[in-house]
């Protein structure tokens, strides 16, 4: 497990060091008045043998369902009781997402995470901030940026097992082979990355064969200082993941299926920063297509173009502001081609005064060509208290959001409905922190979210529609990251989360991630993860079952050589093996061996 404080070996970085934009205002992660985690470099890198949601199912408020499965296993987004459809994820400020996918979600399998430099996690409702989608999490995702220096590069291989519970070989079925280079100057600077990643080792369901995967991620991006205050971002990615996967209908069983995933996107982002005033634009391009290759084939193809332009000022002493436009039009391929449009208006407001409190508010509208007008809101008032040794934080939210379905919901040949009406819902938080000055920080936050218009998947007419009845989510998140010694971070989190029946399949009520920071010396840290995830619901067929709850255990080291540059790092996890299910007859992952080398200059 990861938290909010940032290492960099022994020394400590002060919290007033690190800015979040959680309100689309830079500031302080310690004067934020939301629930925010913030993971850089540091966080990361004792996952890198791993993936994103590896990382991501540690941190506090937040299930990844399928990270423990097959590496082609879907992933579930679970936050704050929500999912896929109700988290936004924006990769160097564009929201990405798959107009093919039945949530119009974005695929977290697809990102090599040695391309990521940090990553922000704001939990809540923030939809009048940044759009539909972002009903209970943002996930803002910043990749490795061009530094404005002369030539510099790492090379990174990391081999491994891949092993279900049940088959323990030791001989490597998983490589992963990574390669950047930038180089920049103070006008110009552009960077490259470059992944490959192969797994063999474990059956998707319950069987004897091997299911293979292969991801490939391009990175490429260029910026142009035209002046000291605006500068020109230029970003194009190509990403391709590949599965081969088994049936799931009308039984479990092996078979010889494959999965492609290809996606591209073309970003361009002019920024301009004056004395109190900035400018922020995007222009971004994305294509994709997913191939399901099985006894049921089909192929989606989709685009989606999204313009936005973000005007911020100080407006007095007191006050900042901001107001914004964003246009989107995505467009998927059934058994015809089909879009939606959404232009949505949206402004912030920002009060800082001197003393004790700050309260934020704003809003937005958003006009989509199918249900017109929809307005979402958020209120968040915030108490700070400066004592000698601590600062005690209390804050507020009361937030909506408005989710439109999906075009694959929409239109799909066999499971759309053009009848479904948007879901919305509405949640509140109230939570209290405690910063330490020598660092450290205890948060302790109650969350609650109403729904209305739910869109679920009907068995009798094997369409979606919005269900008859609204129902609610409410929980408790608990964090506590310390320094017990100058070379020793102790971190906890603990997640309940409750859904009422039926409501919360696959999601633990109870959730606990605890680690241990050592760092033996200014060369060597070793990571200590224990996580427990409580009983959680699932199908069989159509019967509602029980789950049992499990412990894992993990260990990851790393070591920087004598040689400048050279770094050994490598992990088990599930240590002691744990009999476990993440889904109902799909196999989950046994214990498992990582070893790598890189080489930066």
């Amino acid at each position: 497990m990861t938290g909010v404080l940032i290492f960099a070996q022994n020394d400590m970085l002060q919290l007033d060091e690190v800015t979040v934009a959680d309100s689309r205002f830079e500031r302080p992660v310690s004067k934020t008045g939301r629930s925010v985690i913030l993971l850089t470099t540091k966080d990361i890198e004792p996952f890198l043998g791993g993936t994103l949601a590896d990382l991501l199912t540690n941190q506090v408020g937040i299930h990844i369902n399928g990270a423990q499965s097959h590496p082609g296993s879907e992933l579930s987004y679970f936050i704050r009781g929500g999912n896929n459809r109700q988290v936004l994820v924006l990769i160097d400020g564009v929201p990405v997402s798959d107009p093919t996918q039945i949530e119009n979600d974005f695929d977290l399998r697809t990102i090599d995470l040695s391309s990521i430099e940090s990553v922000e996690i704001i939990r809540g409702a923030a939809s009048s901030l940044y759009g539909s989608a972002a009903a209970t999490a943002v996930i803002k995702i910043t990749t490795n940026q061009p530094k404005q220096q002369s030539l510099s590069a790492s090379i990174r291989t990391i081999y491994g097992t891949n092993n279900d519970k049940l088959d323990f070989p030791t001989e490597p079925n998983f490589q992963t082979r990574q390669l950047q280079f930038a180089l920049g100057n103070a006008t110009h600077a552009g960077s490259i990355s470059l992944s490959d990643q192969r797994t063999m080792g474990m059956s998707s369901v319950f069987g004897t064969e091997d299911d293979s995967t292969a991801k490939q991620n391009l990175n490429v991006q260029y910026q142009l200082q035209l002046s000291s205050d605006f500068r020109l971002n230029t970003i194009f990615t190509k990403d391709y993941f590949s599965s081969e996967y088994d049936d799931s209908f009308p039984t479990l069983m092996d078979a010889d299926n494959h999965f492609t995933s290809e996606s591209q996107r073309v970003v361009v982002q002019p920024k301009w920063t004056g004395e109190f005033s900035s400018f922020v634009g995007r222009v971004s391009w994305s294509s994709s297509s997913r191939d399901f290759d099985s006894s049921f084939p089909i192929k989606f193809e989709g685009d989606v173009m999204d313009i936005e332009g973000v005007f911020s000022t100080k407006l007095s002493s007191q006050l900042t502001g901001l107001i914004g436009l964003n246009h989107k039009q995505q467009e998927a391929q059934f058994s015809n081609k089909v879009s939606v449009d959404l232009t949505d208006y949206f402004f912030n407001i920002l009060y800082e005064p001197n003393g004790f409190f700050e309260a934020q508010t704003g809003a937005r509208l958003s006009e989509h060509s199918t249900y017109g007008s929809n307005w979402t809101y958020h209120i968040n008032p915030s108490l700070y208290i400066d004592f000698s040794s601590v600062d005690l934080r209390f804050h507020a939210s009361l937030s909506t959001a408005f989710i439109a379905p999906s075009i694959y919901k929409l239109f799909d040949t066999y499971s759309g409905n053009q009848s479904l009406e948007p879901e919305t819902n509405q949640s509140f938080e109230i939570g209290t922190s405690l910063f330490f000055k020598k660092g450290g920080q205890i948060q302790l936050v109650y969350f609650s979210r109403d729904h209305q218009n739910f869109v679920e998947y009907d068995m009798t007419t094997f369409r979606y529609v919005n269900s008859t009845r609204d129902f609610s989510v409410y929980g408790t998140e608990f964090l506590c990251s310390y320094p017990v010694t100058d070379q020793l971070l102790f971190q906890t989190n603990y997640t309940y989360t409750q859904n009422e029946a039926g409501e919360g399949l696959r999601i633990p009520k109870h959730k606990v991630n605890t680690s241990f920071l050592q760092q033996f010396n200014s060369n060597t840290q070793l990571l200590t993860s224990i996580q427990f995830v409580g009983d959680r619901d699932d199908l069989a067929g159509q019967d509602l079952v029980e789950l049992s709850s499990y412990w894992l255990f993990d260990l990851r080291i790393s070591h920087q050589l004598s040689q400048p540059g050279v770094s050994l790092f490598g992990s088990v996890e599930n240590v002691f093996s744990a009999d476990y299910e993440e889904v109902r007859g799909y196999t989950a992952r046994g214990r498992n061996f990582s070893l790598g080398v890189s080489y930066a200059f």
